[in-house]
């Protein structure tokens, strides 16, 4: 295995663990009262359009791992 391959396999649990603890908070935030909130909200969609990224670029890997 790559050095690249295992930080997008690091990055990528750590981006999901972002995603699911930040979007049980969502699921509990009923108005957004501070810069707080606010800011949990930017890192959850910004944490979403990099683990989309990395789950992307691993699938690709895995798929060409598997072709013949």
């Amino acid at each position: 295995m790559y050095k690249s391959t295992i930080q997008q396999i690091i990055f990528f649990i750590i981006t999901l663990y972002i995603l699911v603890k930040g979007g049980k908070y969502l699921m509990n935030l009923n108005d957004v009262e501070s810069f707080l909130d606010f800011g949990i909200i930017m890192v959850f969609f910004s944490s979403l359009i990099l683990f989309i990224n990395y789950f992307a670029r691993l699938t690709g890997k895995l798929i060409k791992s598997l072709s013949f």
